[in-house]
């Protein structure tokens, strides 16, 4: 190992593919400093004063508490990579998300906690967690129904969407008295036709005549829209699981977007769905909506774990510092990432699931383990163990 000197070692790799084990835990096991575990993973330099297979020791064992088999090749250096004879297609790994689970009576009085912290918990604005990112996606939803643009809001299953939706909706009425929210009522998206819109549209604006044609009632739509607009309301069409809209629909969008009173549009548009809506938006089908639509994705917590943490058990007046570890709580958000491969010689990239819904099972399945064993507080060997 010092007779190959300035190359990083296999165990940095190791590490590096672990977002959940924290370097500096491995430096405070070992006894050495952050930026001396640096020299000896990057560079293969060990401290001259300390004994090196007394640290490799001690390193092993904490390896081994953390899942990872302390072989003595992982402080070889690293070969170069080696050209494949072919491609290799990306290897993508998905973090093992947990099945939904309900902090249980046990748990609850065993923490004493007044309240789930996780389920039917949104009760007002104040019990909205929100990111900086999360904020502007609100703003840019307030400016498309005010400003009559078109974005689409794309995020996992368990990401927030619908919180934010709601979150939206009630300031978005509360800042604009004029507003007329537009959202088609079928509850199979799949089902939402040219007709179902316009069927919305008219519920909106008390459209009641019946009997006409559709070209009649499209006309009587567009003459109502832009009435509405010359006495001072703005309109939101507003479209929940928009993933499951045909592709005519969404480029039947744009047509009902271009309606314009004087240089301004008549309507805005927000469609809400999951990642295969980003997809749909890359047909070359859909390319003029798509072309004409602002995308935003809703990020995953990741490094705001502990302030969302935080929040969740402020609202039901904890100290969560009482009932988990900080590096339990790294733990947590550890198994919502995972690494993904993109071939040999390649950088690989992490996978990040830590979204609210993620984090909310892991964080009840932590104190539903730690209640059934005794614990008063989560670890993070709890965490790694355990659960």
């Amino acid at each position: 190992m010092t007779d190959r000197p300035d190359r990083p070692l296999k165990l940095l790799a190791v590490l590096q593919s672990r977002p959940d084990l924290a370097q500096r835990k491995l430096a405070q096991a070992m006894g050495i400093s952050a930026s001396a575990l640096t020299e000896i993973l990057r560079r293969g330099k060990w401290p001259a004063k300390r004994d090196q297979q007394a640290l490799i020791a001690t390193a092993g064992q904490w390896l081994a508490d953390h899942g990872i088999t302390p072989d003595a090749g992982l402080w070889q250096p690293d070969e170069p990579a080696v050209a494949e004879p072919a491609p290799q297609q990306p290897t993508l790994t998905e973090p093992k998300l947990p099945e939904p689970e309900m902090l249980t009576e046990n748990a609850r009085r065993f923490h004493k906690l007044p309240r789930d912290p996780f389920t039917n918990e949104i009760h007002s604005e104040e019990d909205v967690w929100l990111s900086h990112q999360n904020r502007m996606l609100v703003e840019e939803m307030l400016t498309a129904a005010t400003a009559g643009s078109m974005i689409a809001l794309v995020g996992e299953c368990g990401s927030g969407k619908t919180i934010l939706k709601r979150l939206f909706l009630g300031r978005a009425k509360a800042r604009h008295q004029d507003l007329i929210v537009i959202e088609p009522r079928r509850l199979d998206r799949k089902q939402i036709t040219a007709e179902g819109i316009s069927v919305a549209i008219c519920r909106a604006l008390q459209i009641t005549k019946r009997g006409m044609s559709g070209e009649e009632r499209d006309a009587i739509i567009e003459d109502a829209l832009l009435e509405s607009a010359a006495n001072g309301h703005k309109h939101l069409l507003i479209i929940d699981e928009a993933h499951n809209l045909s592709n005519d629909v969404i480029k039947l969008l744009k047509s009902v977007w271009e309606l314009t009173h004087g240089f301004s549009r008549v309507m805005g548009i927000v469609l809400i769905g999951q990642p295969e809506l980003a997809n749909k938006l890359k047909s070359d089908y859909v390319r003029e909506f798509a072309w004409r639509c602002s995308q935003f994705e809703v990020a995953p917590i990741s490094e705001n774990i502990i302030d969302y943490v935080a929040h969740k058990f402020q609202r039901i007046g904890i100290d969560w510092r009482s009932l988990f570890e900080e590096d339990a709580i790294y733990a947590i958000r550890g198994k919502c990432q995972t690494a993904q491969s993109l071939g040999v010689g390649k950088s690989g990239r992490y996978i990040d699931r830590s979204y609210a819904l993620a984090i909310n099972t892991w964080l009840t399945k932590a104190l539903n383990t730690a209640a059934s064993i005794g614990e008063k507080q989560v670890t993070e060997a709890l965490v790694l163990r355990n659960i």
